[in-house]
């Protein structure tokens, strides 16, 4: 008695379930790269903060540097033009934020006058840039370096 064979199947690549693959993979890569934020501002030294956070949405950034110069966003700006300036662009756009990115070898008392300045000029709300400390980075599990804390109206 003869018994039957059965008949060898060529093995197939299923393509399918592939492209479904590829697809999540390129939604993940486009979601992250728009997640990114990118300072409009000279490159400082920020100080470090446990309390750094991400994201903000429209915002104007106020820079001292190193040398004592500022900036509003990449331009060169002397400090008396700064509050004329501010107060402008929030009367065109009320829910503008306003980033203050000092460099951490400046005093305190350069610092505190462009936050005064910043607040005469009544933003949606103020932030002070920082960078999260290695602690905190390692705490949180997250090497984001934007924005810090804020104030409100």
């Amino acid at each position: 008695m003869k018994l039957p064979r059965a008949e060898l199947k060529k093995a197939r690549i299923e393509i399918i379930p592939m492209i479904d693959t590829i697809f999540f993979l390129l939604v993940f890569f486009i979601y992250s790269s728009l997640q990114r934020v990118t300072m409009s501002a000279p490159q400082v030294k920020l100080p470090e903060s446990s309390t750094a956070r991400g994201k903000t949405t429209q915002k104007i950034v106020v820079t001292v540097d190193d040398t004592g110069k500022y900036f509003l966003d990449k331009g060169n700006i002397e400090f008396s033009q700064i509050l004329p300036k501010l107060k402008s662009e929030i009367e065109r756009n009320p829910d503008l934020v306003v980033v203050i990115n000092a460099d951490k070898t400046q005093k305190v008392g350069q610092l505190q006058g462009l936050i005064d300045v910043a607040k005469q000029s009544d933003p949606a709300k103020l932030y002070i840039a920082t960078a999260p400390n290695d602690d905190a980075a390692e705490a949180t599990n997250t090497t984001t370096t934007t924005q810090g804390a804020g104030t409100s109206k």
